[in-house]
């Protein structure tokens, strides 16, 4: 495969309400979009979904920027590429975020040139052709938050995921617990926590969640072992696992029963599907997270939450809940609470190139 032209877009794309969580606060998304030509004319597309500010990981929009200008784009131009993952030889594992975007874009190129879905050049199994939606609830009020459960109820949502942070976690989870007695729930304390509010998480421990997702702050993956030995719930890790190898302590140290899967977080693809082979030898329980991220890395997610062994469902609704257009077509919808999983070639949707110029307001081009 040889790589004719390489583009980066820079994009700002305005969010239809504020989108918070105990770290920040978010009113727009700033996200890099890289489309990949190749010598047949064939293109594919691929999100470095890094934030601007480093609040998620450390690895932080400008960083992934000046790397690919300075040196991926330019490289993938000066030699053939036999497959995808090979990148991997020569990529900086210190920017995971960086390197999955330009992996997913030569994946998406290379789906193309088979006429096969992407998931069938990653994974040789079946997968489902609908998946379920999951809900992602930010840090809001409590009539906010029962109203919005209902109405996402009313549109065939099963699962719902709530922001929490230690001054009225528990409050607002034993509330919507209360009403709602059988909800599938769990809660993402975005690193909240600290060692003086363990009785406060053991509180949440009594109220059937899912899981609990990233609870404490600044924790090593000890702190999450001994907390993992005192709680029933599955303490499930996200920021925490950014390679195989913290995959593999946390399985040894026995931190968590659950991972939370981000495509960007832990480097591409490639290392998804190690991370999901050792989950499914270990018994660790996996699922498809979401960055409040472009339809370019969401319907990626919704291809990976097709595997018929996911946990739950994903962190994943449509495009329109977020953006008032998304570059995708079709945007990702919801109808009765499923998702269709896309199945023409490569990521099998299209990007409009107008509403793609519409957010960019940087546009870069290696050729």
């Amino acid at each position: 495969m040889i790589i004719k032209k390489a583009e980066l877009f820079l994009l700002d794309m305005p969010l239809k309400f504020t989108f918070k969580t105990s770290q920040t606060r978010l009113n727009c998304r700033e996200t890099i979009i890289l489309k990949i030509t190749d010598e047949f004319g064939n293109t594919g597309y691929g999100e470095v979904v890094a934030f601007s500010d480093p609040f998620y990981t450390s690895e932080t929009l400008a960083d992934a920027k000046h790397l690919l200008l300075e040196t991926y784009l330019p490289r993938l131009l000066q030699e053939e590429t036999v497959h995808p993952f090979d990148i991997h030889a020569w990529l900086d594992r210190a920017y995971p975020m960086t390197g999955a975007g330009v992996e997913n874009a030569l994946l998406d190129v290379y789906a193309r040139r088979q006429h096969i879905p992407v998931m069938a050049a990653v994974f040789l199994e079946e997968t489902n052709t609908q998946i379920e939606a999951g809900m992602v609830l930010g840090d809001l009020d409590n009539a906010g938050l029962l109203k919005q459960i209902e109405q996402y109820l009313q549109e065939g949502y099963v699962r719902f995921k709530i922001k929490i942070k230690p001054q009225d976690g528990f409050a607002k989870l034993n509330m919507i617990r209360t009403a709602y007695p059988y909800l599938k729930l769990l809660a993402d304390a975005n690193r909240s926590f600290r060692s003086e509010h363990i009785p406060e998480l053991m509180k949440i421990d009594g109220l059937g969640l899912l899981c609990l997702e990233e609870p404490l702050a600044e924790a090593e993956l000890t702190d999450y072992q001994k907390l993992q030995a005192e709680m029933q719930t599955p303490v499930c890790l996200d920021e925490s696992i950014l390679s195989v190898a913290d995959l593999e302590k946390a399985i040894e140290l026995k931190a968590c029963r659950a991972l939370n899967i981000k495509t960007g977080r832990v480097g591409g693809l490639f290392y998804v599907r190690q991370m999901i082979e050792l989950c499914r030898k270990h018994h660790i329980y996996y699922w498809i997270g979401s960055m409040v991220e472009s339809g370019i890395s969401k319907i990626l997610h919704v291809h990976l939450a097709s595997l018929k062994d996911t946990y739950i469902p994903g962190d994943l609704s449509p495009s329109q809940r977020y953006f008032s257009q998304d570059i995708i077509r079709p945007e990702v919808t919801v109808q009765n609470g499923r998702i269709e999983v896309p199945r023409g070639p490569g990521l099998g949707i299209a990007v409009d190139e107008n509403v793609l110029a519409d957010y960019t307001v940087e546009h870069h081009i290696f050729a």
